[in-house]
This record gives structure tokens, C-alpha cells and sequence, in this order.
């Protein structure tokens, strides 16, 4: 017989069930405070600056490191699920200008389907289609997307920012060693350096603001993917354009859905980053009042920044 009363919990389930608690407790109060609503609003200006600076001919050239980077994590999600599903890689694109392009082999059917309209006219890929090539297409928008809720969610905090600036760091080197036009070239040792002066200024505050700007334009990859494709007819077409070949609906209506989509990723970031990087339980005196709450935030977030690879 157990020594402990039949509701105590102890051990690990303890442990798991304090945890979780402490978490209902910060969804409870989900308000964000001035540093959170600041965030999200600049969330929301940065998605119509990427919108103007991708579409527009010489802007869209001064951040083509950073298209580089979106487009490689988009063309990266398409070559894992692509292999996973025992396909066999072919080519891989990367372009600031006319898109991503991954071709696989070894997805299609090896038999055609049986149309149930005997007078349908189906294409060639409506008839070979897969399960494979559908998800492995479908793989790159929801990649984006999973990039992006990282990228926005890390930017509600200054020390998470640092650790996703890492990993872009990281990503603009990788097609510095492939550019093929001093455009590019040039665009990413800028965004480098914008990088690393955002890293040592004021311990990385503004470097959240980097990050969102990357979360914003790889979250809402479909968004410039399409309009590329309409604008500027570029060479490597768009996802919506393949998911309408593949499965017979309209361009625009797959472009609508994929936005959709990535519309409830972003409000899922933003809710989750509201959420996670709040003043933690029990350090909260019913007292303060929510501009002082507020202050406890950030004066809590500067000092774990100082002290995570401190740039002081």
C-alpha cells in the first residue's frame, strides 16, 4: 500500500502536472502588454514593406539575400518530404528573381487513373498523380510556414531572437558560395552585416525586428510566390500554378487557400509568442497594475539577453 494519500501526486507526474498547470495559468491571461502589441503591429507593416519591396524592381534587388534564404528553406521542405516519400532528386533551383524549381523523380503513378467523367480531358500529371508528389508539393508551403511561426515567435523575445539570428546566419552563407551575380552577392554580405550590427547593438533589442522581418516575408512565401508568377511571368513557376495542374482547381483558388492558411499560422505565432514570453507565474503581485507588469517584461527579457552570448 502506497504510503502517499490516493490524490497526491508525486514523482515525474508531479513535475508534469505543475508544469502544465503553469502553462493554463499564462493562456488564462493571454493580454499582451506595450512590447508584445508593438510587435504584432509591426508584424503587420512588415508584411506590406515586403509586399511593395518584392514586387518593385530595384528593391527587390537590395533584399535578394534574404529571398535567397526564404527560398532555399521553401525549396529544402519540398527536397526532405521529396526524399522521405523515396523519390530521387534531380535538380535544385534557387533564384531571387524567378522562384525555387525542385525537380523529383519517382512520385508519379506508374499506371494511369480512370477518369469517372468518361468525357473529362484530363492532363497528363491529373492522370499520374500521387499521394507522394501531392505531399511533397504540398511540403513547401507548410515548410514556409513552419520557418516563419519560428522566426515570428522567437522575435516576442530578445534572447530567442539571438538563437534564430544563428540559424540565418547561418542560411545566408550556404548561397554566398552558389551566387552567380554580384547583385546577389553584394545583397547577402549586406544582410550579413545588418545582422551582425543588429546582434551588437544594445544587446540584440532590434535584432527581434530582423527576425520578424524574416518570419513575415518565409511565412507568407505564397503571397510573393504568386504575385512573381503574375507580374513578372517568371521562369520557375509557382506552387498554386503546379497544385492546379496536378488536381485541376484554378491558380487563384489555391492561392487564396495556401493564404488562408498562412494566415492562421501567423495569428498562431503571434498567440503563442503572447503567450510563452510573459513575466513567469508567482512573480506577479496582485498589486501591479499592467504598465508595471509590463516593465517587469522587459526588464527581465534586457538581463537574460545580457547574459546570453553577451555582446558587452
Amino acid at each position: 500500500m502506497s504510503p502517499y494519500p490516493s490524490h497526491v501526486v508525486t514523482g515525474p507526474a508531479e513535475s508534469s502536472t505543475v508544469t502544465l498547470h503553469r502553462f493554463v495559468a499564462r493562456a488564462a491571461d493571454s493580454t499582451p502588454n506595450q512590447f508584445q502589441t508593438n510587435t504584432v503591429i509591426v508584424a503587420c507593416v512588415m508584411f506590406v514593406i515586403i509586399l511593395i519591396a518584392w514586387n518593385v524592381p530595384i528593391l527587390r534587388e537590395i533584399i535578394s539575400g534574404l529571398k535567397l534564404f526564404v527560398t532555399g528553406c521553401h525549396e529544402l521542405s519540398h527536397l526532405v518530404v521529396g526524399l522521405l516519400c523515396g523519390g530521387q532528386v534531380v535538380s535544385i533551383c534557387i533564384d531571387p528573381n524567378d522562384g525555387g524549381a525542385t525537380h523529383i523523380m519517382g512520385l508519379m503513378r506508374t499506371y494511369p487513373r480512370v477518369p469517372r467523367d468518361p468525357y473529362a480531358m484530363p492532363t497528363y500529371s491529373q492522370l499520374f498523380w500521387s499521394s507522394s508528389a501531392v505531399a511533397t508539393l504540398g511540403a513547401g508551403y507548410v515548410g514556409s510556414s513552419i520557418f516563419g511561426f519560428l522566426f515570428i515567435f522567437c522575435a516576442f523575445h530578445i534572447v530567442a531572437s539571438k538563437a534564430a539570428a544563428l540559424v540565418i546566419h547561418i542560411g545566408l552563407l550556404v548561397p554566398i558560395l552558389r551566387a552567380d551575380h554580384w547583385i546577389a552577392f553584394a545583397s547577402i554580405i549586406v544582410c550579413e552585416a545588418v545582422l551582425i550590427g543588429l546582434w551588437f547593438g544594445d544587446h540584440g533589442n532590434a535584432l527581434r525586428f530582423y527576425i520578424l522581418f524574416v518570419g513575415v516575408m518565409s511565412l507568407f512565401y505564397v503571397v510573393w510566390d504568386y504575385l512573381d508568377e503574375r507580374l513578372f511571368d517568371k521562369r520557375n513557376t509557382s506552387d498554386c500554378a503546379q497544385f492546379s495542374e496536378l488536381l485541376g482547381w484554378p491558380i487563384s483558388g489555391w492561392a487564396v487557400f495556401w493564404f488562408i492558411y498562412s494566415g492562421l499560422v501567423f495569428t498562431a505565432a503571434i498567440f503563442a509568442g503572447i503567450i510563452v514570453f510573459r513575466v513567469r507565474p508567482g512573480q506577479t503581485r496582485p498589486s501591479e497594475k499592467l504598465i508595471q507588469i509590463s516593465q517587469r517584461t522587459d526588464e527581465q527579457m534586457y538581463s537574460e539577453a545580457a547574459k546570453f552570448l553577451p555582446t558587452r
